[in-house]
């Protein structure tokens, strides 16, 4: 049997600070939503050698937590639009053990490179199956898809975005399925918290290589005319204090993008189950950057936009005492006139744009991260040694970007020198690395 871990080997928060082995923890991190498929022995998805490599790359510039999802989940329709695969959760309460291995697998590996990992429990968008699933399950009927990538006609097609968020908020604002669909998420991270992982011999809620659990990845606000506040605060405060009785050792946190405004993130963040807050940043999808602008008015704006909302998050974790981490940022590779598709993210354009941003957000957060007003932050996405393919494929291209996006459009490759070299001088700057 392995041995306990000590407390102090596991991330906790003090104030609006963390830290690990008595030490301050600052995050240096990037999202790797594909770490359990990739971690299966085998399949469609398994490539371990892959994994081995790309930890290995990422700790070598400095990175320390990498942000995974530890849910998925399958339809009773069978297969599904821009939807991995294989899933964790076939059916409710029902799990494919080899992907859950696979996670065993790459838990038991963070340890060999210093690593911690955030994992998320849940996803709001259905290119994992999400919440929609849930209440496609709760109510037997067809996910109404919003506007996704065709990965053959490469255009965006489908459906109506507003009525997807009514369809997907069910989840947690639906009285008449909030029963069955909180004790299907409960039991689901029942299941995650408790494993015992089949490698280490450790449970999961014993396991410091977790720094954070995430209740999900950007849970929505619900119309405000229908008390919406009060039904997402409840549906936080009720899901973090369960996760806490089971994992009392690690930190929780939303998966909140917190671009509301600030009684929004105080709603979001307010719960005294919730140690950890969480902000995304999305210059092309919040409108403030232009993919086809060659000059630097529009990447300006960008950085400008960027500069107010981490400012912003600093302030108001400072108001509720928490720490807050820059969970998710990312932009393009250059892409002038162009629309998404293999021609504008080949791994050979260029990523002028994206460097001057990733610097201007390592900038900021490292100053920020200085006073203690900020923990650190994680771009969205490591590809490491995976391309996306040459031609149209509805096949999983296992790159950093999901299944519902054109494969390569955010993606950070280990051939991206240029980029990564940021990455490392932003260790360097919060102390994650001390190499030159």
């Amino acid at each position: 049997m392995a041995a306990r871990a000590s407390d102090a080997q596991f991330v906790s928060a003090r104030g609006t600070r963390l830290f690990r082995n008595d030490s301050p923890y600052c995050v240096s991190g990037a999202n790797y939503w594909q770490a359990m498929n990739l971690g299966m022995a085998g399949g469609p998805s398994g490539d371990r050698a892959r994994v081995l490599q790309d930890l290995a790359d990422l700790a070598a510039r400095g990175v320390n937590m990498v942000r995974i999802l530890a849910a998925s989940e399958g339809s009773q329709y069978g297969p599904q639009p821009d939807r991995m695969s294989p899933v964790l959760m076939v059916a409710p309460g029902q799990y494919d053990e080899s992907v859950f291995v696979g996670l065993d697998w790459f838990l038991a590996q963070l340890p060999k490179h210093n690593m911690t990992a955030t994992v998320t429990l849940a996803n709001y968008w259905t290119w994992s199956g999400g919440i929609a699933q849930f209440v496609s399950w709760a109510t037997d009927t067809q996910i109404p898809y919003p506007e996704q990538w065709d990965h053959i006609k490469q255009i965006r097609v489908g459906g109506d975005y507003q009525t997807f968020l009514d369809y997907a908020n069910r989840f947690y604002a639906d009285s008449s399925i909030y029963s069955t669909t909180q004790q299907w998420y409960r039991d689901h991270i029942q299941a995650v918290v408790l494993r015992l992982n089949t490698v280490t011999g450790v449970h999961y809620y014993d396991d410091p290589s977790i720094m954070a659990w995430e209740l999900m990845n950007e849970p929505q606000i619900i119309d405000t005319g229908h008390n919406g506040e009060q039904q997402l605060f409840r549906w936080i405060d009720e899901s973090a204090e369960y996760i806490r009785s089971l994992a009392p050792r690690h930190l929780v946190t939303t998966g909140a993008e917190s671009k509301n405004g600030r009684r929004w993130f105080e709603a979001m963040h307010r719960s005294p189950h919730i140690t950890l807050a969480s902000c995304h940043f999305w210059p092309l999808n919040w409108g403030y950057y232009n993919s086809t602008d060659p000059t630097d008015a529009s990447v300006d704006f960008a950085i400008r936009k960027m500069h107010g909302f981490v400012d912003d998050n600093a302030e108001w974790a400072r108001d509720v005492d928490k720490p807050t981490v820059l969970f998710e940022y990312g932009m393009m590779r250059d892409n002038w006139g162009e629309f998404a598709g293999l021609a504008g993210y080949s791994p050979s354009a260029t990523v002028t744009h994206r460097n001057k941003f990733y610097a201007a957000v390592a900038g900021r957060v490292a100053a920020l991260a200085a006073d203690g007003a900020f923990a650190g932050s994680a771009f969205w996405a490591y590809s490491g040694t995976a391309r996306p393919p040459a031609k149209p494929t509805t096949e999983l291209a296992w790159t950093g970007d999901p299944p519902h996006e054109p494969p390569g459009w955010n993606s950070v490759y280990d051939a991206d020198e240029s980029t990564l070299t940021i990455i490392h001088r932003f260790g360097k700057a919060i102390g994650t690395t001390t190499e030159s």
